[in-house]
């Protein structure tokens, strides 16, 4: 049984407790009895924004909502408190107004069994919504659980209520009261965690189990920020990697990271990981169905089969005499020094205002640049990156391809 069906469930449970609460509130005149019918009334309109909130979170992923509607069903446990506060009033009102003046009550077998009965099936369908929406981590549902368990309150104080008519006619408006008041503090404290989900409130239980796996991968975190969006957890952290890695090493271990944390943690619905050493962000988001969508900002590896030891060379029309250069020459050569591939490759990173030649030559993990000019922080961020450089003349390089 999934979310839908339980909300859907306790619509018709609900519609039909309204209509008997009402119709036997009116005829023998019970204040009690009849504010709860109002309440069951709620409860119908409560049940069926869960629902609708439950459906809409499970829409999958588009250009506009590229986190998914998982806020949906926070905005839905909203409502729905805001519904259990205003039954909560009603029922408060009522039970003042009878308090004060206080009219004729009729004692009902009808009235106690139906209250009788009344807390026997919230008390059931409470129980189905707290396991269903746990098993689905549904706020949504959760909240309307909650709303089910104030029934059972309620519905056991009415019937208590109708019991001591005979012995005290203000009992019917002090159990109405009692039980407005009851509801009024359920609906505050499971408004508080709701809130918490509509304001990005940190989930720090899922960022000690992303500190456990990264530290089992002895991987360092620099940074991490989680915000807890309806049932998921959208996760974002810096790493920390040794900036010697080639790109498609650091690519590998991210990759891992990424698997492990989604798959090691269930209400882990998105995670971007940046890795400062290499100035790359991935970032996978959980669809349903299992899908996952997968993205990379910054550079990411230029797909170029490796076939021995790498050296680039920058090069235009001929040999460049800028590293930064709109093309590097790519040699491959096996230990003997034989060539086995050399090919001409765009740096698709070039601007005119900036060459980016050391993004390129991690992006094509590199092993070794000839050039016949490397700027001093280029240098440094080379030996960073343990990618080995000469300085050459265009002589010297034409003599060593030739």
């Amino acid at each position: 049984m999934n979310q839908q069906t339980v909300s859907l469930l306790a619509i018709l449970v609900n519609l039909a407790l309204t209509v008997g609460k009402i119709i036997l509130g009116l005829a023998f005149n019970l204040t009690a009895l009849l504010a709860e019918g109002i309440h069951s009334g709620l409860d119908i309109i409560s049940s069926a924004v869960a629902f609708a909130g439950i459906k809409s979170a499970q829409k999958p992923v588009d250009e506009k909502h590229p986190y998914g509607h998982y806020r949906a069903e926070s905005l839905a446990g909203f409502v729905v408190v805001i519904l259990l506060a205003g039954s909560a009033v009603w029922i408060l009102y009522e039970g003042i107004i009878r308090f004060i003046r206080p009219g004729a009550a009729f004692l009902s077998i009808w009235a106690i069994i139906l209250m009788a009965a009344s807390a026997v099936i919230n008390e059931i369908m409470a129980r189905l919504k707290f396991f269903v929406g746990s098993k689905f981590s549904s706020p949504a549902l959760i909240a309307d659980g909650e709303h089910s368990r104030a029934d059972v309150i309620s519905s056991t104080g009415v019937l208590a209520g109708i019991l001591l008519i005979k012995l005290w006619t203000g009992a019917d408006a002090l159990v109405a009261i009692l039980v407005g008041l009851y509801i009024l503090w359920e609906a505050w404290q499971l408004g508080r965690e709701i809130t918490d989900s509509l304001l990005d409130v940190a989930d720090p239980e899922i960022e000690t189990e992303i500190r456990k796996i990264t530290k089992e991968q002895n991987i360092e975190i620099s940074e991490l920020k989680t915000r807890k969006m309806g049932p998921a957890t959208l996760a974002d952290l810096k790493i920390k990697l040794d900036p010697r890695l080639k790109i498609e090493e650091a690519t590998s271990l991210t990759d891992k990271l990424q698997d492990s944390l989604l798959f090691g943690i269930k209400k882990l619905k998105s995670i971007n990981i940046s890795v400062e050493s290499h100035e790359f962000q991935k970032g996978t988001l959980r669809t349903p169905f299992s899908g996952q969508l997968k993205y990379i900002r910054g550079f990411e590896p230029i797909e170029l089969k490796k076939l021995g030891y790498r050296i680039i060379i920058p090069a235009g029309d001929g040999i460049s005499s800028e590293f930064g250069a709109p093309n590097f020459l790519v040699i491959d050569q096996d230990k003997t020094g034989n060539i086995l591939r050399k090919t001409k490759v765009k740096n698709k990173f070039y601007e005119e205002s900036a060459g980016h030649g050391v993004k390129f030559a991690k992006a094509i993990s590199a092993d070794e640049v000839w050039a016949v000019h490397i700027g001093e922080n280029a240098q440094n961020n080379l030996k960073a990156a343990g990618i080995k450089f000469k300085i050459l003349s265009i002589e010297e390089i034409n003599k060593l391809l030739s």
